[in-house]
């Protein structure tokens, strides 16, 4: 059996965000209405549908679902897509390996010329998404360079999505706001962003990627630097022997 890599998107949740992402990168892209990715048998794996999508795509709906089982029936003997214009706008089916479909949904006029380029790419992208395919230098070489590029770009958007849901993100926005608070005790509260903002500078850092070594480091030049040149010694060593040893208890402690 292969040794699974960290990388692969083993979660449900998280292979749902990235299909979801994915239609949206599409529909931003494109003139493409509403995006369904959809089993043969009708059940909707993902979609991204509009909040200000008009009447016209319930009309549509209900057409792609007396439709679909014939659609994937010619899917399946090897049609890779089927455009469908109705009255109410134009359907693109296209095959997304075995028993899935990426259903593209205009109720405008569109070019489609365009349109069929980038669904094309989507399509592909969530194929490698569905079969939970590796992103590694080796199997994105066999793409072109629109679809690498758009599974790079997926590949970041999804570890941002894991990296805030770690615990590590969430110990470091604690950490954060305890530092505002003790800052905005001494400096005020409208020096708090700049103070900040010249501390992490000065380390190359940014709150989300901090470390444990690094947040006492922070607090040691925010003292130095911009407490003690402007509030004095007596309040800058009041700071230093509570602030260090409080955040370091708060960082071992966190759980």
């Amino acid at each position: 059996m292969a040794k699974k890599r960290k990388d692969d998107l083993e979660d449900v949740s998280l292979l749902k965000f990235a299909l979801v992402s994915q239609l949206k990168r599409t529909y931003k892209a494109s003139e493409v209405d509403v995006l369904l990715f959809a089993g043969a048998d009708g059940r909707i794996y993902a979609s991204y549908i509009p909040e200000s999508i008009g009447a016209k795509i319930f009309e549509l709906t209900n057409l792609i679902s007396h439709n679909l089982l014939h659609v994937s029936q010619q899917l399946a003997m090897g049609l890779r897509q089927s455009v469908i214009e109705y009255d109410f706008g134009t359907v693109i089916f296209s095959s997304v390996g075995k028993g899935a479909l990426l259903i593209s949904l205009f109720t405008g006029k569109a070019d489609l010329s365009e349109d069929m380029a980038k669904i094309e790419v989507a399509r592909q992208v969530v194929q490698h998404i569905f079969e939970q395919r590796p992103m590694t230098s080796d199997e994105l070489s066999n793409y072109s360079d629109e679809v690498a590029a758009e599974l790079r770009e997926l590949s970041k958007i999804v570890f941002n999505e894991m990296y805030t849901q770690s615990s590590e993100y969430k110990k470091n926005m604690e950490i954060l706001a305890d530092i505002k608070e003790k800052i905005t005790g001494v400096m005020g509260r409208g020096e708090v962003e700049q103070v900040l903002a010249m501390a992490f500078n000065e380390i190359a850092s940014t709150p989300k990627w901090m470390t444990e070594d690094l947040w006492p480091l922070l607090l040691e030049m925010i003292i130095r630097d911009q407490i003690r040149p402007l509030h004095g010694d007596y309040v800058a060593d009041m700071c230093e022997a509570e602030w260090i040893p409080d955040i370091k208890h708060k960082l071992e402690s966190f759980v």
